[in-house]
């Protein structure tokens, strides 16, 4: 008898931009440009929310990442992240091909937009600043 090969897991999925209130990574700084930086390697969000302002929303200040909620999200289509095909599709239209470098990330492995859309999301994702409004 041989015993079936087990394959593993998929990885869970990451946002990479996600509240506050979800967040599991720090991603990294909103500079005053309005891009991330990100911080490599991956840290835990709590470093973030510990030193962010408190005049200020701390999305406003910090990218964060958490698990992908899927269902529970309003950008979830049903089959993937409306997001981050929205955000992929107009940087390639603005911009064209992605970039060649791309940047830094500690989640892209299990980032759900790189997932999804590729090279494109990736390049797109530094000029995303989380909106909680």
């Amino acid at each position: 008898m041989t015993d079936a090969v087990r394959r593993p897991d998929p990885p869970e999925r990451m946002c990479p931009s996600t509240p506050a209130t979800n967040a599991t990574v720090f991603l990294g700084m909103i500079t005053p440009a309005g891009r991330v930086a990100y911080v490599t390697p991956q840290m835990p969000a709590d470093v973030a929310l510990a030193v962010a302002a408190t005049d200020a929303p701390v999305e406003s200040q910090v990218r964060l990442a958490g698990p992908c909620v899927t269902s529970r999200c309003g950008f979830w289509t049903g089959e993937h992240c409306g997001l981050g095909k929205r955000l992929a599709d107009s940087y390639q239209e603005a911009v064209g091909p992605a970039e060649v470098d791309l940047p830094r990330c500690a989640i892209r492995r299990t980032c759900r937009w790189y997932a999804e859309q590729g090279r494109a999301a990736c390049a797109a994702c530094s000029h995303v600043v989380t909106d909680t409004r």
